[in-house]
């Protein structure tokens, strides 16, 4: 399984154009499918929010055969809505990470990069002392669950969010209990 020879590490500065690279074309490729992140080329993920993940050192990439393979972001920023959801576990800002933008490119999908790197965001969760792993999923991308909920990840129901790339949308909440 190709999945299991990626290596995930942080992006650098000299990654930037490979990762826009990849997410324009990840961006492409979801457009044409029924269901998909409404993610914009250009506008998210875009440069500015890339370059400063990257300079943060929170955006991982999965490379295979030196080519980005996937990728996400992992931190502590949460919607604000993230403070009147019904959690399985209290905790505060600061006391859990949040996953964003995991994309895996559609010639990798079903190789385990997507398991991977949902494992790696726990470990930098656990490695912070948080508390839970969190994340949010657009009404029109609830496919991708199963890929969650079968990573330890439960429901914890829907709420409605604002978020610039998209403006007020419903979002489907999971939450990995650390």
């Amino acid at each position: 399984m190709v999945g299991m020879n990626a290596s995930i590490r942080p992006a650098v500065d000299s990654d930037y154009q490979a990762v826009q690279a990849f997410y324009d074309q990840l961006t492409e490729d979801l457009e044409k499918e029924p269901y998909h992140p409404c993610w914009t080329r250009g506008v998210y993920p875009g440069e500015s929010y890339l370059r400063g993940s990257i300079a943060a050192g929170e955006l991982y990439v999965a490379e295979v055969c030196g080519r980005i393979a996937a990728a996400m972001v992992v931190n502590e920023s949460a919607n604000e809505g993230y403070l009147s959801a019904d959690w399985n576990t209290q905790a505060a800002p600061g006391e859990f990470s949040v996953i964003h933008t995991l994309g895996v490119g559609t010639s990798y999908r079903k190789q385990g990069i997507g398991r991977r790197m949902i494992h790696h965001a726990i470990q930098h969760a656990l490695r912070a002392g948080h508390k839970a792993v969190r994340l949010d999923l657009i009404d029109h991308n609830l496919p991708a669950a199963p890929v969650y909920t079968k990573a330890g990840f439960v429901p914890c129901g829907s709420l409605r969010l604002f978020y610039d790339a998209v403006g007020w949308r419903t979002f489907y909440l999971f939450e990995y209990v650390l």
